[in-house]
């Protein structure tokens, strides 16, 4: 009897507190699991359909090409072909 009166005083003093069992708990859970993994889902997919991928895998392959261009034997980023040796001239004075 003590047990009985000590609880319906303590729900008495706490009216807004509420006691669930084992099985209550454990949907709530499984509800917020499968709220969870639905989120998951439709993130995944939304980044999936996004352009933003396809413009960096662009981007790179833009990139990519300009370095081989510009460390290509005899080129420049100006176009104008280098060259291996100066330009020496024999008359001092054309200089």
């Amino acid at each position: 009897m003590v047990g009985k009166n000590v609880s319906k005083s303590l729900t008495l003093k706490n009216p807004g507190r509420v006691a669930y069992d084992s099985g209550g708990i454990k949907m709530f859970w499984e509800k917020q699991i499968e709220h969870h993994a639905r989120h998951l889902q439709n993130e995944d997919m939304r980044v999936r359909r996004s352009a933003l991928n396809k413009l960096r895998v662009g981007w790179a392959e833009q990139l990519e090409g300009r370095n081989k261009m510009l460390q290509g034997p005899g080129r420049c980023p100006d176009g104008v072909p280098e060259v291996a040796e100066p330009l020496h001239t024999k008359d001092k004075m054309a200089a």
